[in-house]
């Protein structure tokens, strides 16, 4: 009797790992087979400005984002459009916070919510013609969520400028064109 039992366990053993291994293969099949994702094109329209003379002029550039599975990269320049050195100052350590909205004027993301700066005093010089860079990375969830035409970047400067009564930044916005 103990013989018998110990054969069927066996039996029943061999049985279960053949069926394990069908699973296994058939599971593996199903998963190569996945829809292609359509592509999309996202690049930087015309940026609007609402002033004519400021002390600073920016602007913001991006290559054209298609990799949906890496961050978009963006790259705003603030350059000192006076013949004269300008003086500016900080608050802390972020230079410049850039905001996403959607078609409906709803602030969908900005690049500070996710950072924590520094709250010293900067005081930064800038000599005619000098330019500050700051980088920004855009999140590849956020990336997703901009579907069509309407959404938006804009880019907030966070110095002050010293001694000067013009404003002190063009302030803009940056359509984004999607294709």
């Amino acid at each position: 009797m103990k013989r018998f039992i110990g054969c069927l366990s066996l039996l029943l053993v061999g049985c279960s790992a053949t069926s394990t291994d069908v699973t296994a293969e058939a599971s593996t099949d199903a998963a190569v087979i996945k829809p292609a994702k359509a592509v999309k094109s996202i690049t930087l329209g015309a940026g609007v400005s609402t002033m004519a003379e400021t002390v600073l002029v920016g602007f913001l550039e991006a290559k054209e984002y298609t990799d949906p599975t890496k961050a978009m990269s963006l790259m705003y320049t603030a350059t000192n459009s006076q013949s004269h050195s300008v003086s500016l100052r900080f608050n802390s350590g972020m230079t410049a916070d850039l905001w996403l909205y959607d078609p409906k004027g709803q602030k969908v993301w900005s690049s500070s919510q996710d950072m924590m700066y520094t709250q010293a005093l900067r005081d930064v010089t800038l000599a005619p013609a000098q330019t500050i860079k700051t980088r920004f990375s855009v999140p590849v969830a956020i990336m997703e969520k901009v579907s069509g035409p309407g959404y938006r970047f804009e880019v907030k400067f966070a110095g002050k400028v010293e001694g000067s009564s013009m404003p002190l930044i063009n302030a803009n916005s940056t359509p984004l064109i999607v294709k």
